[in-house]
């Protein structure tokens, strides 16, 4: 590798070592080390940035070895140049550090709500790279973004892909022989629907045009409910659903989008989506420029996107709750401090005299809870079906009326 280093020490200045180390890729230090290297990177861009006499609104993110230059602006020359301007600054400081600058790994892309949008090329000749144009997707992460985020294209990739795996789990059994019906669904919802809902919180939120992307999903799910059950193709698509036992796509994606939100609310405080969150959300991190929170009336009401819904729901939760406070700990329990107050009542067997028995004694230990106003009846039942699915529901009494009800 050719690398040497040197170490320092107050006044004192030790001569070059050697360093001709390297961590492998994949290796779990790399992107701890990456980051810590990058660090100073970033800091060192953003710090000459600011000492510009022209003000440089330019931006940047990195993810490892990944680099993204962000400016916005009204103008697509005046956005080409500052990114021009930016690129240029991060390629002497990487030069500086010892590391090289991949120009032919480059990519420009336009973020764009017109029709047809000028396809102006950034020329990079000045620090050794050629002539970029826009593309119209971009591929980042696994995401892919189009130029008005719709992600229509990122949606039809991924069900495609699902596709292609459906028709090659038509090897593992039909209607007449092979996995049975149970394990087909299973199957599905643990390999292929993950990979069919990979990036959805990127869409799906209130106000997006998801028509078509929920179209296509529903097409992927209806080619596996047929793959299931073995039915005809022209059989309606809600039956073949209800008969497979799959949740419709848009109320599975409303539910997952419903974790997804509550989900920030166990986040650490030093990531970085705190700081786009309203500021009884953001745990004490100073707010973006383009927060929620900084937002005139006008612009909250006419934005459409996932924080904005991040914010609506945690807002709407009241409750917090911690799983592994003291209080749950054995011993620390409600029913451990007032055990002499708290009653079950559970059948002995279950024959049907036996459970006869038991439910006229159940009424009186009932009718007598309600004659006092001082206590308070709970009744609940669960059950496991054969598919492995689980109900339960609860009801609380209180003077001959429910309270709750769950």
């Amino acid at each position: 590798m050719n690398r040497s280093t040197s170490y320092s020490w107050n006044s004192f200045t030790s001569p070059p070592f050697n360093v001709n180390v390297s961590v492998g890729q994949g290796s779990a230090l790399s992107p701890i080390l990456s980051a810590l290297y990058l660090a100073s990177i970033i800091k060192t861009f953003k710090k000459r940035i600011k000492n510009l006499n022209k003000e440089i609104s330019t931006d940047i993110l990195s993810f490892v070895d990944d680099r993204l230059l962000i400016s916005q602006e009204k103008s697509y020359p005046l956005s080409n140049s500052l990114l021009l301007c930016s690129y240029n600054i991060i390629s002497k400081i990487l030069i500086d550090a010892g590391l090289v600058m991949e120009h032919s790994k480059t990519e420009l892309f336009y973020f764009t709500r017109a029709r047809h949008p000028p396809n102006l090329s950034i020329n990079l000749s000045s620090v050794g790279g050629s002539v970029i144009s826009p593309k119209p997707i971009w591929w980042y992460l696994g995401f892919y973004f189009d130029r008005k985020l719709n992600f229509n294209y990122h949606t039809h990739f991924y069900t495609t892909k699902c596709l292609s795996t459906l028709s090659a789990m038509k090897m593992l059994g039909n209607s007449s022989r092979g996995l049975l019906p149970i394990q087909k669904r299973l199957l599905y919802r643990t390999y292929v629907l993950p990979i069919a809902l990979y990036g959805f919180q990127l869409w799906f939120f209130k106000g997006a045009p998801i028509i078509k992307n929920i179209t296509e999903l529903k097409k992927m799910q209806r080619r596996a409910a047929l793959w299931i059950i073995g039915a005809f193709r022209t059989s309606p698509s809600k039956g073949i659903e209800a008969i497979t036992g799959l949740i419709p796509i848009t109320l599975h994606l409303r539910k997952l989008n419903g974790r997804h939100h509550l989900r920030y609310a166990s986040i650490p405080p030093s990531h970085a989506i705190n700081s786009l969150l309203d500021s009884q959300h953001a745990k004490n991190q100073a707010p973006h420029k383009t927060a929620t929170s900084k937002l005139t009336a006008k612009q909250q009401t006419n934005l459409k996107s996932p924080i904005k819904d991040v914010n609506e729901r945690l807002n709407s939760v009241r409750n917090c709750f911690n799983p592994l406070h003291p209080l749950f700990s054995p011993g620390s329990r409600i029913v451990d401090h007032f055990s002499s107050r708290i009653s079950f009542h559970s059948p002995s067997s279950s024959s049907d005299e036996d459970l006869y028995q038991h439910l006229q004694s159940l009424n009186l230990v009932f009718r007598s809870s309600q004659v006092n106003p001082s206590s308070a009846a709970v009744i609940t039942d669960g059950g496991v079906k054969k598919s492995h699915v689980t109900t339960a529901a609860v009801h609380i009494w209180v003077d001959n009326s429910i309270i709750k009800q769950l």
